[in-house]
Protein backbone atom coordinates (compact mmCIF):
# COMPACT_ATOMS: atom_id res chain seq x y z
CA UNK A 1 0.00 0.00 0.00
CA UNK A 2 2.94 2.62 0.85
CA UNK A 3 4.46 1.54 -2.58
CA UNK A 4 0.94 2.48 -4.34
CA UNK A 5 0.45 5.72 -2.87
CA UNK A 6 4.11 6.87 -3.03
CA UNK A 7 3.04 5.97 -6.87
CA UNK A 8 -0.09 8.07 -6.36
CA UNK A 9 1.91 11.01 -5.18
CA UNK A 10 4.57 11.43 -7.87
CA UNK A 11 1.94 10.86 -10.67
CA UNK A 12 -0.66 13.61 -8.64
CA UNK A 13 2.36 16.05 -8.58
CA UNK A 14 3.26 15.58 -12.26
CA UNK A 15 -0.74 15.88 -13.60
CA UNK A 16 -1.32 18.84 -15.69
CA UNK A 17 -5.11 19.44 -14.46
CA UNK A 18 -6.61 18.34 -11.17
CA UNK A 19 -9.72 18.54 -9.86
CA UNK A 20 -8.38 19.10 -6.18
CA UNK A 21 -7.72 22.89 -4.43
CA UNK A 22 -5.96 25.96 -6.44
CA UNK A 23 -2.54 25.92 -8.91
CA UNK A 24 0.35 24.29 -6.67
CA UNK A 25 3.44 26.39 -6.65
CA UNK A 26 6.96 25.61 -6.25
CA UNK A 27 8.94 26.76 -3.11
CA UNK A 28 10.82 28.92 -5.44
CA UNK A 29 7.59 30.26 -6.96
CA UNK A 30 6.09 31.15 -3.33
CA UNK A 31 9.23 32.71 -1.53
CA UNK A 32 9.68 34.86 -4.62
CA UNK A 33 6.09 36.23 -4.59
CA UNK A 34 6.81 36.46 -0.85
CA UNK A 35 9.96 38.39 -1.36
CA UNK A 36 8.53 40.73 -3.81
CA UNK A 37 5.66 41.86 -1.06
CA UNK A 38 8.34 42.17 1.45
CA UNK A 39 9.72 44.84 -0.42
CA UNK A 40 7.13 47.26 0.74
CA UNK A 41 8.16 46.42 4.53
CA UNK A 42 11.09 48.02 6.22
CA UNK A 43 11.66 44.90 8.10
CA UNK A 44 10.70 41.99 9.69
CA UNK A 45 8.01 41.76 12.51
CA UNK A 46 9.79 40.49 15.75
CA UNK A 47 7.75 38.60 18.27
CA UNK A 48 4.39 39.73 16.96
CA UNK A 49 5.61 43.09 16.33
CA UNK A 50 5.93 45.02 13.47
CA UNK A 51 4.50 47.30 10.63
CA UNK A 52 3.60 43.76 8.48
CA UNK A 53 2.19 41.63 11.07
CA UNK A 54 -0.02 44.30 12.92
CA UNK A 55 -1.01 45.78 9.13
CA UNK A 56 -2.36 42.50 8.95
CA UNK A 57 -4.27 41.37 11.95
CA UNK A 58 -5.73 44.81 11.70
CA UNK A 59 -6.71 43.68 8.50
CA UNK A 60 -8.15 40.49 9.61
CA UNK A 61 -9.66 42.01 12.22
CA UNK A 62 -11.90 44.21 10.38
CA UNK A 63 -12.55 41.00 7.58
CA UNK A 64 -13.94 39.16 10.40
CA UNK A 65 -15.99 42.10 12.25
CA UNK A 66 -13.89 41.85 15.25
CA UNK A 67 -12.06 44.22 17.90
CA UNK A 68 -8.66 42.37 17.51
CA UNK A 69 -7.11 39.69 16.14
CA UNK A 70 -4.11 37.29 16.20
CA UNK A 71 -1.20 35.84 13.54
CA UNK A 72 -0.64 32.72 15.24
CA UNK A 73 1.50 29.26 13.63
CA UNK A 74 -1.34 26.85 13.70
CA UNK A 75 -4.94 26.22 14.29
CA UNK A 76 -3.81 22.99 17.23
CA UNK A 77 -2.75 25.89 19.16
CA UNK A 78 -5.23 29.09 18.57
CA UNK A 79 -8.60 26.67 19.32
CA UNK A 80 -7.44 25.27 22.65
CA UNK A 81 -6.20 28.41 23.80
CA UNK A 82 -9.72 30.03 22.78
CA UNK A 83 -11.15 27.64 24.75
CA UNK A 84 -9.13 27.61 27.57
CA UNK A 85 -9.37 31.45 28.03
CA UNK A 86 -13.51 30.66 27.58
CA UNK A 87 -12.56 28.24 30.57
CA UNK A 88 -10.85 30.57 32.90
CA UNK A 89 -13.58 33.51 32.57
CA UNK A 90 -16.10 31.33 33.47
CA UNK A 91 -14.23 29.17 36.03
CA UNK A 92 -15.60 26.12 34.09
CA UNK A 93 -13.53 23.75 31.97
CA UNK A 94 -16.14 21.78 29.95
CA UNK A 95 -16.47 22.31 26.02
CA UNK A 96 -19.63 21.04 23.68
CA UNK A 97 -18.25 19.87 20.65
CA UNK A 98 -19.33 17.93 18.12
CA UNK A 99 -18.14 14.15 17.30
CA UNK A 100 -16.45 14.76 14.15
CA UNK A 101 -14.75 18.32 15.46
CA UNK A 102 -11.57 18.49 14.60
CA UNK A 103 -9.92 18.50 18.38
CA UNK A 104 -11.50 14.92 19.18
CA UNK A 105 -10.55 13.66 16.07
CA UNK A 106 -6.94 15.22 14.80
CA UNK A 107 -5.19 16.59 17.92
CA UNK A 108 -4.52 13.73 20.10
CA UNK A 109 -6.88 14.62 22.86
CA UNK A 110 -4.85 17.93 23.38
CA UNK A 111 -7.14 19.98 24.19
CA UNK A 112 -8.02 17.80 27.53
CA UNK A 113 -4.37 16.77 28.06
CA UNK A 114 -2.44 19.51 27.65
CA UNK A 115 -4.57 22.79 28.05
CA UNK A 116 -7.26 20.90 30.97
CA UNK A 117 -10.33 21.42 29.21
CA UNK A 118 -13.16 18.80 29.60
CA UNK A 119 -14.72 17.75 26.06
CA UNK A 120 -18.72 16.80 26.09
CA UNK A 121 -19.39 15.69 22.84
CA UNK A 122 -22.88 16.37 21.22
CA UNK A 123 -25.23 15.34 18.21
CA UNK A 124 -24.30 12.25 15.88
CA UNK A 125 -20.90 12.00 14.09
CA UNK A 126 -22.51 11.45 10.66
CA UNK A 127 -25.01 14.74 10.51
CA UNK A 128 -24.62 18.20 10.97
CA UNK A 129 -25.21 19.58 14.68
CA UNK A 130 -28.19 21.30 15.54
CA UNK A 131 -29.65 23.33 18.58
CA UNK A 132 -31.89 20.36 19.43
CA UNK A 133 -28.72 18.52 20.03
CA UNK A 134 -27.39 20.88 22.54
CA UNK A 135 -31.20 21.30 24.45
CA UNK A 136 -30.74 17.75 25.00
CA UNK A 137 -27.16 18.50 27.15
CA UNK A 138 -28.28 17.87 30.87
CA UNK A 139 -25.96 19.45 32.55
CA UNK A 140 -24.95 22.83 30.44
CA UNK A 141 -23.69 24.48 33.61
CA UNK A 142 -20.65 22.25 33.61
CA UNK A 143 -19.60 24.06 30.77
CA UNK A 144 -17.86 27.28 29.74
CA UNK A 145 -18.47 27.45 25.66
CA UNK A 146 -19.61 25.26 23.08
CA UNK A 147 -17.60 24.75 19.68
CA UNK A 148 -18.80 24.92 16.36
CA UNK A 149 -17.50 24.16 13.33
CA UNK A 150 -18.55 25.88 9.74
CA UNK A 151 -18.16 24.15 7.45
CA UNK A 152 -18.01 20.37 9.38
CA UNK A 153 -15.08 19.19 6.91
CA UNK A 154 -15.91 15.42 8.05
CA UNK A 155 -19.42 15.01 6.93
CA UNK A 156 -18.20 16.86 3.46
CA UNK A 157 -18.61 20.54 4.06
CA UNK A 158 -22.65 20.40 5.70
CA UNK A 159 -23.63 23.61 7.19
CA UNK A 160 -26.68 24.44 9.67
CA UNK A 161 -29.13 26.54 8.61
CA UNK A 162 -28.88 30.41 9.62
CA UNK A 163 -31.77 29.78 11.63
CA UNK A 164 -30.37 26.97 13.53
CA UNK A 165 -27.17 28.18 13.72
CA UNK A 166 -28.73 31.20 15.56
CA UNK A 167 -30.71 29.21 17.64
CA UNK A 168 -27.34 26.91 18.67
CA UNK A 169 -26.01 30.78 19.50
CA UNK A 170 -29.07 31.68 21.60
CA UNK A 171 -28.69 28.81 23.74
CA UNK A 172 -25.36 28.86 24.99
CA UNK A 173 -26.23 32.70 25.73
CA UNK A 174 -29.09 31.57 28.01
CA UNK A 175 -26.63 29.45 30.22
CA UNK A 176 -23.88 32.26 29.81
CA UNK A 177 -21.56 30.19 27.94
CA UNK A 178 -18.62 31.49 25.38
CA UNK A 179 -19.35 30.16 21.57
CA UNK A 180 -16.34 29.73 19.54
CA UNK A 181 -16.05 29.13 15.28
CA UNK A 182 -13.82 26.36 13.90
CA UNK A 183 -13.75 28.53 11.25
CA UNK A 184 -10.45 26.74 9.48
CA UNK A 185 -12.70 26.56 6.40
CA UNK A 186 -14.95 29.93 6.52
CA UNK A 187 -13.90 31.39 3.54
CA UNK A 188 -16.59 28.76 1.88
CA UNK A 189 -19.78 29.70 3.69
CA UNK A 190 -20.77 33.06 2.34
CA UNK A 191 -22.21 31.97 -0.43
CA UNK A 192 -24.53 29.90 1.65
CA UNK A 193 -25.14 31.87 4.48
CA UNK A 194 -25.51 34.57 1.62
CA UNK A 195 -23.97 37.06 4.59
CA UNK A 196 -20.29 38.68 5.03
CA UNK A 197 -17.89 37.09 7.13
CA UNK A 198 -18.26 39.91 9.41
CA UNK A 199 -21.77 39.15 9.74
CA UNK A 200 -21.38 35.34 10.21
CA UNK A 201 -18.49 36.08 12.94
CA UNK A 202 -20.85 38.22 15.03
CA UNK A 203 -22.74 35.54 16.54
CA UNK A 204 -19.23 34.15 17.74
CA UNK A 205 -17.39 35.01 20.76
CA UNK A 206 -14.14 34.02 19.19
CA UNK A 207 -12.95 33.05 15.70
CA UNK A 208 -10.40 30.84 14.07
CA UNK A 209 -9.87 30.83 10.72
CA UNK A 210 -6.78 28.93 8.64
CA UNK A 211 -4.74 30.41 6.35
CA UNK A 212 -3.35 27.60 3.80
CA UNK A 213 -6.47 25.64 3.69
CA UNK A 214 -8.46 27.56 1.11
CA UNK A 215 -5.96 30.03 0.49
CA UNK A 216 -3.07 28.28 -0.41
CA UNK A 217 -0.56 29.99 2.26
CA UNK A 218 2.34 28.80 3.77
CA UNK A 219 1.00 27.89 7.20
CA UNK A 220 -0.80 29.81 9.79
CA UNK A 221 -3.76 30.87 11.48
CA UNK A 222 -5.46 33.81 12.90
CA UNK A 223 -7.47 33.81 16.07
CA UNK A 224 -10.13 36.72 16.47
CA UNK A 225 -12.15 38.61 19.25
CA UNK A 226 -12.46 41.26 21.73
CA UNK A 227 -9.59 43.40 22.46
CA UNK A 228 -9.35 42.27 25.98
CA UNK A 229 -10.10 38.63 24.56
CA UNK A 230 -6.80 38.94 22.51
CA UNK A 231 -4.65 40.26 25.01
CA UNK A 232 -5.19 37.29 27.01
CA UNK A 233 -4.32 35.14 24.04
CA UNK A 234 -0.92 36.64 23.52
CA UNK A 235 -0.07 35.77 27.20
CA UNK A 236 -1.18 32.26 26.28
CA UNK A 237 0.64 32.07 22.68
CA UNK A 238 3.85 33.15 24.94
CA UNK A 239 3.49 29.90 27.45
CA UNK A 240 2.51 27.73 24.57
CA UNK A 241 5.98 28.72 22.91
CA UNK A 242 3.69 29.81 20.09
CA UNK A 243 5.38 33.43 20.10
CA UNK A 244 7.97 33.22 17.38
CA UNK A 245 10.86 36.06 17.04
CA UNK A 246 9.55 36.78 12.81
CA UNK A 247 6.85 34.93 11.05
CA UNK A 248 6.64 36.90 7.89
CA UNK A 249 6.94 34.49 5.13
CA UNK A 250 3.72 33.16 6.32
CA UNK A 251 2.00 36.65 6.72
CA UNK A 252 3.15 37.49 3.19
CA UNK A 253 2.48 33.83 1.75
CA UNK A 254 -1.05 34.42 3.50
CA UNK A 255 -1.54 38.61 1.47
CA UNK A 256 -0.85 36.41 -1.01
CA UNK A 257 -3.05 32.70 -0.63
CA UNK A 258 -5.87 35.74 0.36
CA UNK A 259 -5.35 37.53 -3.36
CA UNK A 260 -5.07 35.19 -5.54
CA UNK A 261 -8.35 32.93 -3.82
CA UNK A 262 -10.18 34.55 -1.79
CA UNK A 263 -12.40 36.27 -4.49
CA UNK A 264 -12.87 32.66 -6.30
CA UNK A 265 -14.32 31.21 -3.48
CA UNK A 266 -17.94 31.87 -3.97
CA UNK A 267 -17.47 30.44 -7.62
CA UNK A 268 -15.99 27.52 -6.12
CA UNK A 269 -19.25 27.06 -3.81
CA UNK A 270 -21.46 27.61 -6.81
CA UNK A 271 -19.61 25.23 -8.93
CA UNK A 272 -20.00 22.26 -6.28
CA UNK A 273 -23.54 22.82 -6.45
CA UNK A 274 -23.35 21.57 -10.35
CA UNK A 275 -20.68 19.34 -10.27
CA UNK A 276 -21.84 16.73 -7.26
CA UNK A 277 -25.05 15.53 -9.36
CA UNK A 278 -23.05 15.20 -12.14
CA UNK A 279 -20.46 12.88 -10.39
CA UNK A 280 -23.61 11.20 -8.35
CA UNK A 281 -24.81 9.60 -11.78
CA UNK A 282 -21.71 7.55 -12.35
CA UNK A 283 -22.20 4.31 -11.25
CA UNK A 284 -20.90 3.08 -7.52
CA UNK A 285 -20.35 6.49 -6.62
CA UNK A 286 -22.38 8.66 -4.11
CA UNK A 287 -22.09 12.35 -2.83
CA UNK A 288 -22.40 13.27 0.91
CA UNK A 289 -24.16 15.59 1.15
CA UNK A 290 -26.27 15.29 -1.65
CA UNK A 291 -26.27 19.22 -2.47
CA UNK A 292 -23.14 20.18 -1.81
CA UNK A 293 -23.19 23.43 0.82
CA UNK A 294 -19.76 24.70 0.54
CA UNK A 295 -16.98 24.78 -1.75
CA UNK A 296 -16.50 21.19 -1.19
CA UNK A 297 -18.14 17.80 -0.70
CA UNK A 298 -17.01 13.80 0.07
CA UNK A 299 -17.53 11.25 -2.65
CA UNK A 300 -18.58 7.44 -1.28
CA UNK A 301 -17.57 5.31 -3.93
CA UNK A 302 -17.66 1.43 -4.16
CA UNK A 303 -14.44 0.16 -4.92
CA UNK A 304 -11.56 -1.68 -3.02
CA UNK A 305 -9.54 0.87 -2.09
CA UNK A 306 -5.94 -0.43 -3.59
CA UNK A 307 -7.85 -0.79 -7.09
CA UNK A 308 -8.96 2.96 -6.37
CA UNK A 309 -5.46 3.79 -5.71
CA UNK A 310 -4.03 1.95 -8.75
CA UNK A 311 -6.99 3.00 -11.06
CA UNK A 312 -6.66 6.92 -10.13
CA UNK A 313 -2.87 6.84 -10.60
CA UNK A 314 -3.01 5.25 -13.81
CA UNK A 315 -5.36 7.47 -15.57
CA UNK A 316 -3.01 10.19 -14.23
CA UNK A 317 0.05 9.04 -15.69
CA UNK A 318 -1.64 8.26 -19.07
CA UNK A 319 -4.22 11.55 -19.42
CA UNK A 320 -2.60 13.65 -17.10
CA UNK A 321 -5.38 14.66 -15.28
CA UNK A 322 -6.06 13.81 -11.26
CA UNK A 323 -9.44 12.78 -10.66
CA UNK A 324 -9.26 12.13 -6.85
CA UNK A 325 -7.38 12.77 -4.17
CA UNK A 326 -6.19 9.62 -1.67
CA UNK A 327 -9.49 8.13 0.03
CA UNK A 328 -9.36 9.64 3.95
CA UNK A 329 -11.78 6.68 5.14
CA UNK A 330 -13.71 4.00 4.53
CA UNK A 331 -17.07 2.85 5.38
CA UNK A 332 -19.62 0.05 4.33
CA UNK A 333 -17.04 -1.51 1.44
CA UNK A 334 -17.20 2.34 0.21
CA UNK A 335 -13.73 4.77 -0.01
CA UNK A 336 -14.72 7.93 1.13
CA UNK A 337 -12.92 10.46 -1.04
CA UNK A 338 -12.69 14.53 -0.18
CA UNK A 339 -13.39 17.19 -2.28
CA UNK A 340 -11.64 19.95 -1.97
CA UNK A 341 -12.86 22.32 -4.97
CA UNK A 342 -10.42 25.47 -5.69
CA UNK A 343 -9.43 27.38 -8.76
CA UNK A 344 -7.66 24.04 -10.92
CA UNK A 345 -11.65 22.58 -11.08
CA UNK A 346 -13.11 26.04 -12.72
CA UNK A 347 -10.45 25.48 -15.20
CA UNK A 348 -13.01 22.88 -17.18
CA UNK A 349 -16.64 22.82 -17.24
CA UNK A 350 -18.57 20.22 -14.67
CA UNK A 351 -19.25 17.83 -17.56
CA UNK A 352 -14.92 17.35 -18.26
CA UNK A 353 -14.75 16.35 -14.63
CA UNK A 354 -17.66 14.12 -15.21
CA UNK A 355 -16.39 12.54 -18.20
CA UNK A 356 -13.03 11.38 -16.67
CA UNK A 357 -13.85 10.22 -13.36
CA UNK A 358 -16.55 7.79 -15.37
CA UNK A 359 -14.07 6.71 -17.63
CA UNK A 360 -11.68 6.27 -14.93
CA UNK A 361 -13.97 4.15 -12.72
CA UNK A 362 -14.89 1.99 -15.67
CA UNK A 363 -13.11 -0.53 -15.18
CA UNK A 364 -13.26 -0.80 -10.92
Amino acid sequence: MDQLKNQYQYAASSAEHSILRHPARSMAEVLRLCAERAEAFDGADEYGKGELIEQFEARMAKMLGKPAALFLPSGTLAQPMALRIHADQRGRSGVALHPSSHPVLHEQDGYEKLWGLQGYQVGDHSRVIAAADFAEISAPEKLSSIFIELPMREIGGQLPSWEDLQQQVNWARQHGLAVHLDGARLWQCESYYQRSFAEICELFDSVYVSLYKDLAGIAGAVLAGTEAFIAKARIWTRRAGGNLISMYPYVLAAEQGLADNLAVMPKVASFAQQLAPLLASIPGVTVNPEQPQAGMFHLHIKADESALISAVTTYAEKHRILLLPLPRAKQNGRCICEIPLGRNALQHPASFWHEHLAACLAGL
